[in-house]
């Protein structure tokens, strides 16, 4: 069982049901005001919510396409799991797999009890107040770690890829997804005079760095071994008041989901970059 053979067994467990606590948040202290006021949000219907922001299809195609890669009872470490919604479908999908969802919000949390339930969250998945610069967990004790649109708003990204490596088990998998630089998107934001953010501090709401050359170049050689890339979200374009494909069962969403590629066209349009990449030492 992941909690009797891991470091989980050193952290503090709350009367809310979630491990640890964050009481240093560095350089993301801003991040944490600002999602904390929309955490503080109530919902009354989250997977509409996350269909704004996020192509329900497409991430459960890729959720999928990631637990292949994850061995017979393995554990995976989420960071910036956020409201957990990835793993609603864990015991459905692969029942034998433990989930481990970190986040630097604990208010975010609560909400990822509520979408996964008690009979996932039991034994299955378990709920960490943390913060990815600085993970709690013992050396090799991931088989996978999976990160969306988080490690985008963190400034030390090089100190989180290094923290990943550590926790990782050899042959384990890193897979991260961050805002793509898509250059004929932004051309059409200047059209407008439409403000495309690239690599800044946007005061009073959050850092943002989209996945570049920079990030890569870290994943290189942190890993000693260069990520594959591949661009997601062709379709679906919320930045523009258009989340058409975003919800569970769209059928365009599941359009979109095979999209997803490597291709010099896509790099041009996409709205989400990904990197992949597997430890070998």
């Amino acid at each position: 069982m992941f909690l009797a053979t891991n470091s989980l067994k050193n952290m503090k467990l709350g009367l809310d049901g979630i491990w640890g606590e964050v009481t240093d948040y560095g350089k993301q202290e801003q991040e944490k005001s600002f999602r904390q006021s929309i955490a503080n949000e109530v919902q009354s219907n989250y997977l509409n919510e996350i269909s704004l922001f996020h192509s329900i299809p497409v991430m459960d195609a890729q959720v999928k396409l990631f637990l292949n890669q994850i061995p017979k009872n393995g554990v995976v470490l989420d960071i910036g799991g956020c409201w957990g919604w990835h793993w609603r479908n864990i015991n459905k999908d692969r029942p034998d797999i433990t989930i481990v969802i970190i986040d630097l919000i604990r208010e975010n949390l609560f909400h990822a009890k509520k979408i996964l339930k008690d009979e996932i969250i039991k034994d299955k998945v378990f709920l960490v107040h943390g913060n990815a610069c600085t993970l709690k967990f013992e050396d090799e004790t991931f088989d996978g770690v999976w990160s969306v649109q988080t490690t985008q708003h963190i400034p030390d990204f090089e100190v989180v890829c290094k923290e990943t490596f550590r926790v990782l088990k050899k042959k384990g998998v890193y897979w991260d997804y961050g805002l793509n630089n898509a250059a004929l998107i932004r051309f059409v934001y200047k059209l407008f005079r439409k403000p495309y953010y690239l690599h800044d501090d946007i005061k009073g709401w959050f850092f943002l760095r989209r996945i570049n050359d920079s990030v890569i170049n870290t994943v290189t050689n942190v890993f000693n071994i260069k990520p594959s890339i591949k661009y997601s979200e062709i379709l679906f374009t919320p930045d523009f008041n258009l989340p058409i494909g975003g919800k569970e069962n769209s059928i365009l969403g599941k359009i979109d989901s095979l999209l997803i590629g490597n291709f010099n066209i896509w790099k041009l349009l996409a709205r989400q970059c990904s990197f992949h990449v597997q430890k070998n030492s």
